[in-house]
């Protein structure tokens, strides 16, 4: 990918799932209730799930880290946090889809199942793969280096309002169901 965006988009997925694969494995008790509340995994693989998808995660940020330098390394990095964002996605219809929306997602903001995180989580799918389809194999430089932070920027800022939102809705949703 032409490389101030790739340098972007790398940083803004080390990011995303660095401090998400931090904050699973902080709190990873409370991380093993929302795993338990999607039901999608029997009780004893609960802990060895949970420690792998932080894993994966953490993984995953430190290949994008690199992946402005090594094609390959962008491959991985865009399939496999396409796949990821794809199961997470799945996850969240197949629940909603159960009439489980009150969960919490998991995404560490406390908001709950909505249709708009399975959106969100599409978009990011998308976007894991988008740097595959223009990798330029020329290593950046210092002009990408520098035009990638407003990019990061604005990419970041977008993603915040979103889950801000998100977050503010969820917090709405008892006080538009209260009766009268």
């Amino acid at each position: 990918m032409e490389g101030s965006p790739m340098i972007a988009a790398a940083a803004g997925f080390a990011l995303l799932l660095g401090l998400s694969s931090w904050r699973k494995l902080r709190g990873l008790e409370g991380f093993l209730a929302v795993l338990a509340d999607y039901r999608l995994v029997p009780g004893w693989g609960l802990r060895p799930a949970a420690l792998a998808i932080a894993s994966c995660e953490g993984a995953l940020a430190g290949i994008w880290l690199v992946s402005p330098w090594l094609v390959e390394a962008t491959t991985v990095a865009g399939v496999g946090t396409a796949l990821l964002m794809a199961g997470y996605g799945g996850a969240i219809t197949l629940n909603l889809l159960r009439g489980r929306s009150w969960i919490d997602c998991g995404c560490g903001g406390g908001e709950q199942l909505s249709w708009i995180l399975v959106v969100r989580n599409l978009a990011l799918t998308g976007f894991a793969l988008l740097p595959l389809a223009i990798i330029d194999t020329a290593p950046p430089n210092w002009a990408d280096l520098a035009l990638s932070v407003p990019i990061l920027a604005v990419a970041s800022f977008l993603y915040l309002a979103t889950r801000a939102l998100l977050e503010n809705a969820a917090a709405m949703r008892p006080l538009s169901e209260a009766p009268g």
